[in-house]
């Protein structure tokens, strides 16, 4: 398995590290957070994460560039697109993440 990992990494580099980057922020991180059990809006997200409506825009783009967030039908009465975590994708980076903490913290 270790060639097939290892020719992905080399064949797949930018795309890998576009993802990597895309999980680079700690805002980018909350919005998934925020997202994976339910939908929100941006208006929801702007209150929540106490930030302008264009910030929160970008990093949804991103994000939806990604494949890590869907944007979902419009929200009731139509007046606005909600946003929900693609949960497979973000479950496996949670892991992920909890593995390499855990090797940092046995260290």
């Amino acid at each position: 398995m270790e060639p097939a990992v290892a020719e992905l990494l080399v064949s797949r580099a930018e795309p890998i590290s576009r993802l990597i980057g895309g999980l680079s922020t700690p805002t980018r991180l909350r919005i998934l957070g925020l997202t994976i059990s339910r939908s929100l809006t941006v208006k929801e997200l702007v209150l929540l994460l106490r930030m302008t409506q264009p910030h929160i825009c970008r990093q949804l783009q991103l994000l939806c560039e990604l494949n890590l967030l869907v944007r979902a039908s419009a929200s009731a009465g139509g007046r606005a697109d909600s946003y929900r975590a693609n949960a497979s994708l973000v479950l496996l980076v949670a892991d992920l993440a909890r593995i390499s903490i855990d090797q940092e913290s046995d260290s």
